[in-house]
């Protein structure tokens, strides 16, 4: 194979002599072969050598972890008002404020999922398409769009069909819509489970797979789950196309999933711990530049939702209780005794929490929705998902033997179904806004899709110290810089337009994209 030359090629060498070794170092203390002996062996999948494809699954899928689970993470929580930027400090201001450019972003994120993971990815499902390894083209079809999916999702247009073809001459690959991403995704997942994958003389995947060890029905559930999840995110640009998607796959007795997929591999020493920790509690000497966001609080203290939110952010250590600070209010100009991060609730990370790419709650959500929308199931089903959802959020949070009793309390009053019969509306709005909690901490950035999406958590007209405000309900950045817009995508790096003359023109960050029709 030739030397990738592309723009999103030709970073790959770089990529890889930077961040190979974090990236391999997850999964380090599950193999014998360290860091420095896979440099010495290869740098780049595009000019492999002695190394087997199959080595290059784990490095792909820890890459996207590392990006889900640190940056992407705290733009989805600040965007989806859990936390908001700590009085007193600035990292992520310009996040919280709406102050989005071509620099927000640096290239670690959006061009290292091309040069990297997605590129580690393609080079495993050529590799073992020609194998016959279906195995492992399953699975690295499932993780390529996977990321393909959330990066459609949050810049609208991506570079697809001719992405990560440098070798070919494609050095400037076009830019397509994501509507047509997630067609062409879609297809590549049917493909891929259309394949005979239960060969007796495959051997094990075991710990190159980051995720489910090599259980390839847990890769058909997650596969079918991400569908499920595409075809309701279409759910009210293409209504029609939508519903077809998710009838078939109830109609096919399609299996979900029925436990999380996440990557949890990490350790308390240098370059293993989860992403968000290493970035926020290593880096800050354990003093996170963020704190809880009004939003999240005065919803969850409303409805007494109070063990899950003391499980989720600390109690200041010079107060009795929690408290939060106005959506990007971080000037705190009502703070009489001064502006100090330490008097706010900060949210709660550790070392080995692992991250999530779909969590088992979000998979239960996803299918009460359909239910409501599509009438695929009965309202018994409807009712089980959705109190399954809400459960599986106490039993990850406070464990088996305490959720129950604290989580039955709230289904049967608070947070109860609407009654059989009622509006697909009222059904929506209570899933979303239990999605919205039970996501909380561990996947954000969905959180901030939905909204987009369903426009739930609604809105508010007034400001969160106003006597009318409504809790949990948004409220526009104290600090915004677009005249009350709020962000709906991310720009392109500054690297795109520079060196690729396809790259769209630039957007603002309140234009929706091609799903956001609310």
């Amino acid at each position: 194979m030739k030397q990738n030359r592309s723009h999103i090629g030709i970073r790959t060498m770089n990529y890889f002599r930077r961040n190979f070794c974090r990236a391999l170092s997850f999964m380090v203390f599950m193999s014998a072969v360290s860091c420095s002996d896979w440099l010495d062996v290869n740098d780049n999948p595009d000019t492999p050598t002695d190394v087997e494809y199959t080595e290059f699954l784990a490095a792909g899928i820890s890459s996207v972890a590392y990006v889900m689970g640190g940056r992407y993470q705290v733009l989805g929580a600040l965007w989806s008002q859990h936390w908001t930027q700590s009085p007193g400090a600035s990292q992520y201001s310009g996040i919280d404020s709406y102050d989005i450019n071509s620099s927000t972003y640096d290239d670690n994120q959006f061009g290292s999922l091309y040069s990297g993971a997605l590129k580690n990815f393609e080079y495993v499902r050529t590799e073992s398409l020609k194998d016959e390894r279906y195995d492992y083209y399953l699975i690295s079809t499932v993780m390529q769009a996977y990321t393909f999916q959330v990066l459609a999702d949050l810049y609208d247009e991506i570079p697809f069909s001719q992405a990560l073809k440098g070798d070919e001459g494609i050095i400037q690959p076009k830019y397509e819509s994501g509507k047509d991403v997630y067609d062409s995704l879609i297809a590549r997942i049917d493909y891929a489970l259309s394949l005979d994958y239960d060969a007796e003389d495959y051997d094990n995947i075991g710990t190159r797979d980051l995720v489910f060890n090599g259980s390839i029905q847990k890769w058909v559930a997650f596969a079918n789950t991400l569908k499920l999840r595409m075809y309701i995110r279409q759910s009210l640009a293409k209504p029609e196309y939508a519903r077809q998607g998710v009838e078939k796959l109830y109609s096919d007795k399609t299996k979900f999933l029925s436990e999380d997929a996440c990557v949890s591999i990490y350790a308390n020493s240098s370059g293993k711990r989860n992403p968000l920790y290493e970035t926020e509690m290593v880096s800050f000497s354990s003093n996170p530049n963020l704190v809880l966001s009004y939003t999240f609080y005065s919803f969850m203290v409303f409805n007494r939702d109070n063990e899950r939110l003391d499980t989720l952010f600390n109690v200041p250590s010079n107060g009795a209780s929690h408290k939060a600070l106005p959506q990007g209010d971080y000037y705190a100009p009502n703070e009489s005794s001064g502006i100090n991060s330490n008097s706010y609730s900060k949210p709660l990370m550790l070392h080995n929490a692992p991250v999530y790419l779909i969590s088992y709650s979000e998979s239960c959500f996803l299918q009460a929705e359909a239910i409501a929308r599509y009438q695929v199931k009965d309202y018994i089903t409807l009712k089980e998902k959705y109190d399954e959802g809400v459960k599986s959020s106490f039993r990850r949070l406070l464990g088996e033997e305490n959720a129950d009793e604290a989580a039955n309390p709230l289904l049967e009053d608070i947070y109860a179904l609407p009654a059989d019969g009622s509006s697909t509306d009222e059904f929506i709005s209570d899933i979303i806004t239990q999605k919205w909690v039970a996501l909380s901490g561990i996947q954000n950035l969905e959180l901030f899709f939905e909204q987009n999406r369903t426009g739930i958590p609604k809105i508010s007209s007034v400001s969160a110290e106003n006597s009318n405000y409504i809790p949990g309900e948004y409220t526009v950045s104290v600090n915004n810089v677009t005249s009350g817009k709020f962000p709906k995508r991310l720009i392109f790096h500054e690297s795109e337009y520079t060196t690729n003359k396809n790259t769209p023109s630039k957007k603002d960050v309140s234009v929706p994209v091609w799903w956001d029709v609310e």
